[in-house]
């Protein structure tokens, strides 16, 4: 089959942003370590930790925090724009809901963000049992409904859009394993050591948008 025409006829600045925002996606999101690490006095308590460790780290480190969540929207600000660039192939091949699965991937990580900077203002004035809740809901916000959400869009992109061959053999090939393994990460809700397919099937899925990009630049210039 032919690209479908609704991703073939793109002004300059669109494919443009179609290379650039995957680089952004990613870059912003591998920037939180350093900058966050270099404003904080300690590691991130995981969400199991005592809730006094958790309460002292967000008290102690709220630049940090807000750095951190600035960052991760940023990343995702980034996504939503490559969303938006798949999104008319998407629907032409009658997939129309694929795009809003990848918005709600944005969702997710803004909405964890959000959490995250809500802690730091309140956590000196909540109870145990809030802070607890805030940080639970931010940690699977963040984790695994955006990577979930990540790879169902990854996947269905790779395969429908390979199909239409906007995407060659090894960038559809590539997506279906990320967007597998991000998928496969809901799994960590129940079994522990799946929780690998999180860090590995969300790093994946924002390298294949970077391959994807370009390869649909060069298909379409």
């Amino acid at each position: 089959m032919a690209v479908p025409a609704s991703a073939r006829n793109r002004s300059a600045p669109q494919l443009g942003a179609a290379v650039l925002a995957p680089i952004g996606f990613l870059g912003a999101f591998l920037a939180v370590g350093p900058v966050s690490g270099a404003f904080a006095d300690r590691p991130l308590p995981m969400p199991d930790a005592p809730v006094s460790e958790v309460a002292a780290y967000y008290a102690a480190n709220p630049l940090s925090i807000m750095l951190t969540a600035g960052l991760q929207v940023l990343s995702v600000a980034c996504l939503a724009v490559f969303v938006g660039f798949l999104a008319p192939a998407l629907r032409a091949v009658g997939a129309a809901w694929l795009p809003r699965v990848g918005y709600l991937s944005v969702a997710a990580m803004v909405v964890s963000s959000a959490l995250s900077v809500t802690l730091v203002m309140l956590v000196t004035s909540v109870t145990d049992a809030a802070v607890v809740a805030l940080r639970q809901a931010n940690f699977y916000a963040g984790g695994v409904v955006a990577v979930v959400t990540l790879g169902v869009f990854v996947l269905g992109s790779a395969m429908l859009l390979g199909r239409e061959r906007l995407f060659g053999a090894p960038t559809r090939w590539f997506g279906l394993v990320a967007g597998g393994i991000a998928v496969l990460s809901v799994l960590s809700l129940v079994i522990y050591p799946a929780s690998i397919a999180l860090p590995a099937g969300r790093v994946l899925s924002m390298v294949w948008t970077i391959v994807a990009g370009v390869g649909v630049y060069r298909r379409l210039t």
